[in-house]
């Protein structure tokens, strides 16, 4: 016999569909415990408390441990990527990068846990010139979450229109999201 689950008035059938909740994990870099607290990132000095990283100050008391974000960039694996691409985002690519990098700036001062990672041109010598600004080619964005993925993807798509593909993506799958202007 199978048990329900009832609270508030409504009943909950178990999973059928052959995936084992306790074994299925979404992200990899989501603990499954709290850490230890306090601790602070030796990485990004971020530091743990109440359930939460944050940008205050450590505790003299704080034990080191790798922030989620910071372990991601570690180990090279994003959660989000967003590729710019189109003769609009050629001919405007440093004002779309300011906008770019003031978005995170402001995000990743509220949420710890939400940056960019790198900026790849493409690797085939139409990226970065010594000026630092880029010619042709699409860019493609990593970041360390996918609310800041999205978050930036449509801030570009906000304020200089062109069309955002940004799908939901299941849950530990690394979200891949594509902005394009002609």
């Amino acid at each position: 016999m199978t048990q329900l689950y009832s609270g508030r008035g409504a009943t909950h059938q178990p999973r059928h569909d052959g995936v084992n909740t306790e074994a299925h994990r979404g992200d990899p870099y989501r603990p499954d415990a709290k850490f230890p607290e306090p601790a602070v990132c030796p990485d990004c000095q971020a530091s743990y408390r109440q359930g939460r990283w944050t940008w205050e100050p450590a505790a003299a008391e704080a034990t080191p441990h790798r922030c989620p974000a910071c372990a991601r960039i570690h180990d090279g694996l994003p959660a989000g990527l967003l590729s710019l691409s189109g003769a609009f985002m050629a001919s405007h690519c440093e004002e779309i990068l300011r906008l770019v990098n003031n978005t995170e700036a402001r995000i990743r001062s509220e949420r710890p846990l939400e940056r960019l990672i790198a900026i790849d041109t493409g690797g085939d010598g139409s990226g970065a010139a010594e000026g630092g600004s880029l010619t042709t080619g699409p860019l493609e964005l990593s970041f360390t979450g996918t609310h800041i993925t999205r978050a930036i993807g449509k801030a570009i798509e906000a304020a200089y229109g062109g069309r955002l593909e940004a799908p939901f993506s299941e849950q530990g799958a690394v979200l891949r999201c594509h902005w394009e202007r002609n």
